[in-house]
This record gives structure tokens, C-alpha cells and sequence, in this order.
């Protein structure tokens, strides 16, 4: 066999319910932050594809929003829509869960797995964190007595556990493919993508209590000059008092967002940047499924 007929490259859709894992998985099979990372439900929003290149081959990872079963706003079904459409038409679905938990969400993704014709994974994940140690055998025999799935991996993504050993796995299950993207391609997203995203995390993080589920960010301007990347981008509340809250006293809350959320972006696309934030309404975008085309929530 050649070494060009040796090539893997495939796609690997990866789901579960919110906070499981998944972009934080993704993010250290690439060793880059391409998914940002919180620990409040939904800070994943949409499908974004991710390659890991190696001599190997390629695995394209699809990061996807948890399966959730939250109030039915055009955000929640948008969202639960996306990640069930990202595991049609892949050649391994990932199915993530956390080590000891099983709630009506992680059925609803298994179903969604199961009704694939992709190869099936199942990945417990933050093993390290379960007490004790001798309920995590019952607890995945309890799991595959329902579903079946051709591989189970043991992971910590977060500490780097066993995740070469589940990539040395994906790579088993792809086909012989030439490669499916240039060697410097890394997603299908924009770099204006990802610094809205780097945004909106830093707001998660500082407003987690209050309106991680209200805020969105779009990017009004992108221009390199002088030396210096300058970014104006808008904050999307739905009420005046969520904005009051993002300003914050004298402005000082967004003040912040602004510095650490800059230094996020320097360090993501290697440039000085000067950022400049704006916070604005529009009332109930959340349910609003023309807002939220608007707002980019528009899958490619």
C-alpha cells in the first residue's frame, strides 16, 4: 500500500449536552483555542469546523452547540437544529459525555448518534473528577446495554488524558482519503468570527450571572493599519437594563470586557489591536429568527 492510499481524512461530528466537554476537547486535539469556553450552558452557538492536520491525515472536527432542553425560543431550537444536522452526513460521530452523568439530555444525544450511519463513538470524559473510581465500569455498562457503539474511550480534555489515545482511534475508523483541506487551512470561519467570539466569552465570564443568554457580538469594522488591527464591535442586549449592567457604573465593566477581551484577540491573530465597543438593543433577538440571521446566527 502507498503512502498516499495510507492517508486518512474525514469528517468527526462531535455532540453532547451543554458542558460536557466538547470545545474544550477540540481545542486540545489542535492545541489552539478555536471554541471558546465557559462553564454556563450554550457558550457554544454554532457549528464550527476545526482541522487537525499530521502526517497521518486530517480529522475535521465539527463542534457543536449542546443538545439542551431548554424553553423553545428560535435560539434554543436553532441551536439544538444545528448540532442535530451536524451529525448527518460525517464518518464518525462523537458522542461526549461526562464520567457518572446521565440526564434526558445525554439520551437525547445518543439517540441522535444512534440514528447515523457513521461509525459511533462514546467518550466518558472528565474520568478524573469522579469520586470513586470502581462506578464508572456499571455506569458505561448501563449506557451501552441501551445504545450501541463500536469504540468507548476514557478521557480528561482538559488535562490531556487519553486524548491521543481517542485521536489514535478516529484515525482507525476514517477512510484512505487524499487530504480534504490545505495544510494552513484551520476552519471555515472567519478571523471577524472568532474575535466576536473571543468578545462574547470574556462577557459569559464577567456577566455569568446575570445575561450570558441575552448578549450577542457582531463586528462592525476590521481594518489593519499602521502597524495595528483595529476592531469596532457591538454588544446585543434585548432590554436597557442588560446594557446598563454591560457598561456599568462610570463604564468600568466594559472597560474591562475591552482589555481583557483585546488581550484574547492580540494573542489569537498576533497583532496589537485597538478595540472599540458599543452596546446596543434589540428587543427579544433571542426569539426572533429573523434577528437572528441578522445577528449571523445563519448557519453556512
Amino acid at each position: 500500500m502507498t503512502k498516499k492510499e495510507q492517508f486518512k481524512a474525514g469528517y468527526v461530528a462531535v455532540i453532547g449536552r451543554p458542558n460536557v466537554g466538547k470545545s474544550t476537547l477540540i481545542n486540545q486535539v489542535l492545541q489552539q483555542k478555536l471554541s471558546i469556553v465557559s462553564h454556563k450552558p450554550q457558550t457554544t452557538r454554532h457549528q464550527i469546523l476545526a482541522i487537525y492536520h499530521n502526517p497521518r491525515g486530517q480529522i475535521v472536527f465539527l463542534d457543536t452547540p449542546g443538545i439542551h432542553n431548554q424553553k423553545k425560543t428560535a435560539l434554543n431550537k436553532q441551536l439544538n437544529q444545528t448540532a442535530r444536522s451536524s451529525a448527518q452526513d460525517v464518518d464518525v460521530v462523537l458522542h461526549l459525555v461526562e464520567a457518572g452523568q446521565w440526564h434526558d439530555e445525554d439520551r437525547r444525544a445518543a439517540d441522535i448518534t444512534m440514528a447515523t450511519q457513521a461509525s459511533k463513538i462514546l467518550v466518558i470524559n472528565k474520568v478524573d473528577l469522579m469520586d470513586n473510581k470502581s462506578d464508572l465500569l456499571p455506569f458505561v455498562e448501563k449506557i451501552l446495554g441501551d445504545y450501541h457503539y463500536d469504540e468507548v474511550f476514557y478521557i480528561s480534555a482538559l488535562k490531556n488524558k487519553q486524548v491521543n489515545h481517542l485521536v489514535d482511534g478516529l484515525f482507525k475508523l476514517l477512510p484512505e482519503s487524499a487530504p480534504l483541506y490545505e495544510p494552513s487551512y484551520i476552519s471555515d470561519r472567519s478571523t471577524r468570527f472568532f474575535v466576536s467570539e473571543l468578545i462574547r466569552e470574556q462577557l459569559t465570564l464577567r456577566f455569568h450571572q446575570e445575561l450570558p443568554y441575552s448578549l450577542t457580538v457582531t463586528i462592525d469594522a476590521y481594518e489593519v493599519k499602521d502597524n495595528m488591527t483595529h476592531i469596532h464591535a457591538t454588544i446585543w442586549v434585548e432590554r436597557e437594563q442588560q446594557k446598563r449592567i454591560i457598561i456599568g457604573r462610570g463604564g468600568d465593566a466594559i472597560k474591562q470586557v475591552g482589555i481583557l477581551s483585546r488581550a484574547e484577540i492580540e494573542n489569537f491573530i498576533q497583532s496589537r489591536v485597538n478595540l472599540k465597543l458599543w452596546v446596543k438593543i434589540k428587543s427579544s433577538w433571542t426569539d426572533d429568527q429573523q434577528a437572528l440571521d441578522g445577528l449571523g446566527y445563519r448557519e453556512p
